[in-house]
């Protein structure tokens, strides 16, 4: 069995330290999830998806020490401890990972409609749920991602644990972000919002200045729980393109839950609003109160049939569907997720808050002036601490000391950071180019119009196989190394315009499976598109497929290294390719969409803004 370098290589029997790999649980935008087995028990592993780096500006192994931080602070019986931390395979440069106990269960929405739980029953877990937060609201933490996915219900007895402090709020660490700390972008309150537009404003915050974390946050966030057990929609759409979400969010009031399903009770639906108030002084004044009220009208009302009818899938709500089209429904799981902690695919929910940063200059001066600025901490930068000294970049080698735009064709004249390149993608390149200085692209292929297209029977493999995941990492075979670091650990690499094949991780039926898909690559000097026709299952049989690589935006194609070298990335100019139409992608992996069938749910592609075609 070939040793594993990166977590993505572990497999079924690879050990971490005296822990045996069990199988893969799920994957996210910055860390893997596994099961793992020692002396008969099994356990849970959450490891980050990037080493130990000061390179690193998303932070990614300061954000795993604190959620291992956060964890071993509290001790409730709802949140799992941490059993062992560390780094893995070297205990100063490698991937941070740490140990819980393993829960058999589902998320809370999965769970309440595989068990057809009464509203009744529901509503209990989520009163168990706020006496979690009611403990970490009285030691000054604020969870700050409170949504059903993070929600695990065990089986057999309903409990709820409370999980991924990965972007928790500990009022005695230092600060890890300028603005707002990562989070689900859907649950970010209105002062959120309001916040991020204030960065735009005449009088802006000083450098440095971050949005004071506070429990109505996670009050709000309750609130959009709430709202989606009772209706299986969301509040806003978040389909919308951001420049409508946000300002939606931010100022219209969500769709009166008694439309969506009149049948829930007026008490609760009322609740729901008032955790959802703009204002977070209206909203209810802590967990306490929240769920004493839900336990005084659970006593009250529990025994009515509104409280004791069985809850309802999405699909068995298609006159909403019908009579509001542009109600967001719930995403419907058709199988029992498999047992495990941590985010599945989540891939539509993963946006970091902090990577939106000023993406809300979209909402225009309007939203600026016409709303005040929301209580803030001014609070300096804190330099980032670590328990080993400065670890060298994730690949494991030294950056080569050369300018891209001297060595390489078409790189801008400075590296923008992670931060700037994603916001100038979310403004479509306008206001975001004038504060971080990025430049224009050509025009792409049509790859929307190759999806239109799409044989029935391609369309139809994904269905026929039983996939549950619509956005699925993927990683590139084939190119050549654009730098010393292998391409299978996740080194920089030479693309051409031809034929090429990737490894794709799907979760079919409910279980993650290992395929490989083949298709054609067409290059810009900024992107490079890849269209997808076929896919291989382990078994070896070969099924017709229509699928496009999109990035982190579920936009069509790969930014290029040329015009988005991203911090930490290694590239030596000997080793580049410079024959027509060859670009240099910073590592293999990106995401692959599949067409399905019409009617079907998918996720909304666009074209990158045209400076990043």
């Amino acid at each position: 069995m070939r040793r594993p370098h990166r977590p993505d290589q572990l497999r079924a029997g690879h050990r971490v330290r005296d822990f045996r790999v069990v199988r893969r649980l799920g994957v996210g935008g910055f860390a893997f999830v596994f099961l793992m087995e020692r002396g008969g028990q099994h356990y849970t592993m959450k490891m980050a998806a990037r080493p130990a780096s000061h390179l690193d500006v998303d932070r990614v192994d300061d954000w795993m020490r604190r959620e291992v931080h956060s964890l071993e602070h509290v001790h409730h019986p709802y949140l799992l401890p941490v059993l062992e931390w560390g780094r893995w395979p070297d205990p100063e440069t490698g991937y941070g990972y740490f140990i819980t106990p393993y829960v058999s269960g589902s998320t809370f929405h999965v769970w309440r409609w595989c068990k057809h739980a009464t509203l009744e029953r529901a509503v209990g877990v989520l009163c168990e749920h706020l006496k979690t937060l009611e403990v970490l609201h009285e030691d000054g933490i604020v969870h700050r991602d409170v949504k059903a996915d993070n929600l695990l219900v065990r089986h057999g007895n309903d409990t709820p644990f409370l999980i991924d402090f990965g972007t928790a709020h500990l009022p005695w660490a230092r600060v890890l972000t300028e603005g707002l700390a990562p989070g689900t972008l859907y649950c970010q309150p209105p002062e959120a919002v309001l916040f991020l537009a204030s960065l735009l404003s005449e009088n802006p915050p000083p450098p440095g200045s971050r949005l004071e974390a506070r429990p109505a946050a996670d009050l709000y966030a309750f609130g959009v729980l709430l709202y989606e057990t009772l209706t299986n929609c969301r509040p806003f759409d978040t389909r919308r393109p951001l420049d409508e979400l946000l300002p939606a969010i931010a100022t219209m009031t969500p769709l009166e839950p008694g439309q969506l399903a009149p049948e829930m009770p007026a008490s609760l639906r009322a609740l729901t609003l008032r955790l959802l108030a703009k204002d977070p002084a209206q909203r209810p004044p802590s967990a306490r109160a929240v769920r004493e009220e839900l336990e005084r009208l659970r006593e009250q009302e529990g025994h009515t049939s509104a409280w004791q009818a069985p809850s309802k899938r999405p699909s068995e709500c298609a006159w909403v569907r019908e009579r509001f089209p542009d109600v967001d429904m719930l995403e419907e799981a058709h199988e029992p997720e498999p047992e495990r902690m941590g985010k599945r695919w989540e891939w539509p929910s993963r946006l970091a808050v902090l990577a939106l940063g000023l993406g809300v200059l979209g909402l225009g001066w309007a939203l600026v002036r016409a709303a005040p600025v929301p209580h803030r901490e001014d609070v300096p930068r804190a330099e980032i601490t670590a328990s080993a000294p400065p670890a060298p970049p994730a690949k494991g080698t030294q950056p080569v000391p050369t300018s891209p735009s001297e060595t390489l064709p078409t790189a801008s004249d400075s590296t923008p950071s992670r931060l700037c390149s994603m916001l100038t993608r979310l403004l479509g390149g306008v206001a975001a180019a004038q504060l971080a200085g990025c430049v224009t692209t050509p025009v792409p292929p049509d790859s929307a119009r190759y999806l239109a297209h799409c044989p029935p029977e391609a369309t139809a493999t994904p269905v026929k196989l039983g996939f549950d995941s619509l956005e699925n990492p993927t990683f590139l075979e084939t190119g050549t190394p654009a730098s010393k670091d292998p391409i299978e650990e996740g080194g920089s690499l030479n693309v051409k315009p031809g034929p090429v094949m990737a490894t794709m991780f799907a979760v079919v039926k409910g279980k993650e499976v290992e395929t490989k898909i083949t298709g054609v690559a067409m290059t810009t000097p900024y992107r490079l598109y890849i269209q997808f026709d076929r896919m291989q299952l382990p078994d070896g049989t070969w099924w017709p497929i229509c699928g496009v690589a999109v990035d982190d935006f579920t936009s069509y194609g790969v930014p290029t290294w040329a015009k988005e070298p991203i911090d930490g990335s290694v590239v030596d100019p000997a080793k580049v390719d410079r024959s027509p139409g060859s670009v240099v992608l910073n590592d293999p992996r990106f995401e692959a969409v599949l067409q399905y069938p019409k009617g079907h749910p998918m996720p909304r592609l666009t074209l990158a803004p045209p400076d990043w075609r």
